[in-house]
């Protein structure tokens, strides 16, 4: 496992301080780790990079994914500073050699365990959702004896059954290692596509409890009941992880994924059912998972993508 510190490059943006002292933008705020030092999380929102998208390969997707951490932090740069909850500190990007995503999640889930027992709280750039594995398995080991909801906005299960781990298998994975550890898997699915999930998936879902909320339940007309049954899980939670695949967006939003959505939610509607979840206090972790800068010429899927973290770190209370 390779642990890398974000290149100088990466944060860069237009300076407006001339006009203002709070004209600020996160490039110019946001502090940088230049070593390994997890205890400098304390109190703060560190952003780690999960640069792998074997899982993907595995899953028989489009890779691309292991390219975006860097991509996303040059969209982000240039976004404006206002005041957030807590400070952004940029943990660096994680790697691995060659297609050993097994030693990678372990080595990656080790360093979101070391953040959160030095108090502070993860923001995840993937990477595949292979992704969410390594990030839950951290947060599981830092959090032994807490309940801790998963909460996935992705038309996928992504509870396949398989011999290694893919990115179709995380939940299936994280659901194994409940079991190991004694504890509760608790997994609510939002988005989920009937046409893009096998009945055997649906099948395994029912068995282990998954609670799955339908794409064509996920519209406006529904949206004050879908916000009070998110506030009630947060509330019914000690900690919520929550994990974003952006093909949850509808492809003509968010065509640079490993597998574009027919239907999707769209991204207002996506923000305004994430506020609850970030704004009722419990939310420990969150990441953003799936984007391939193969599939975006133009750049428009990196800002999406950028306006929604962007908002969860605003959000995040």
């Amino acid at each position: 496992m390779m642990w890398h510190a974000v290149a100088g490059d990466v944060w860069q943006g237009r300076d407006d301080r001339c006009e203002s002292p709070s004209a600020l933008r996160l490039f110019q705020t946001i502090e940088c780790l230049n070593a390994w030092q997890p205890e400098h999380a304390d109190g703060k929102t560190v952003l780690l990079g999960f640069c792998s998208d074997e899982g993907v390969r595995r899953n028989q997707g489009r890779t691309g994914a292991a390219a975006a951490p860097p991509v996303l932090r040059r969209a982000l740069a240039n976004t404006a500073a206002h005041a957030a909850p807590r400070p952004l500190l940029d943990g660096g990007d994680f790697s691995y050699s060659g297609n050993d995503l097994e030693q990678g999640q372990n080595g990656f889930a080790a360093a979101v365990t070391e953040i959160h027992r030095h108090g502070g709280r993860t923001l995840v750039l993937g990477g595949g959702h292979e992704t969410a594995f390594a990030h839950g398995k951290g947060l599981f080991d830092a959090f032994p004896h807490r309940r801790i909801r998963i909460i996935n906005f992705d038309p996928h299960l992504d509870l396949r059954r398989a011999d290694r781990a893919t990115s179709g298998t995380p939940f299936a994975q994280l659901a194994a290692l409940a079991r190991a550890q004694g504890r509760e898997f608790a997994y609510t699915c939002i988005g989920v596509s009937r046409a893009a999930n096998t009945a055997a998936l649906l099948d395994d879902a029912a068995a282990l409890g998954v609670e799955m909320i339908w794409d064509t339940d996920v519209h406006w007309g529904n949206a004050a009941a879908l916000t009070a049954r998110l506030a009630q899980l947060c509330a019914d939670s000690d900690l919520i992880y929550l994990t974003i695949d952006l093909d949850v967006l509808p492809a003509a939003q968010m065509p640079a994924v490993s597998a574009p959505a027919a239907l999707g939610i769209p991204l207002e509607l996506l923000l305004h059912l994430l506020r609850p979840i970030v704004q009722s206090g419990k939310t420990c972790a969150a990441d953003v998972v799936e984007f391939n800068p193969q599939y975006d010429d133009a750049g428009n899927a990196a800002r999406t993508a950028a306006r929604l973290l962007w908002q969860l770190w605003q959000d995040w209370r």
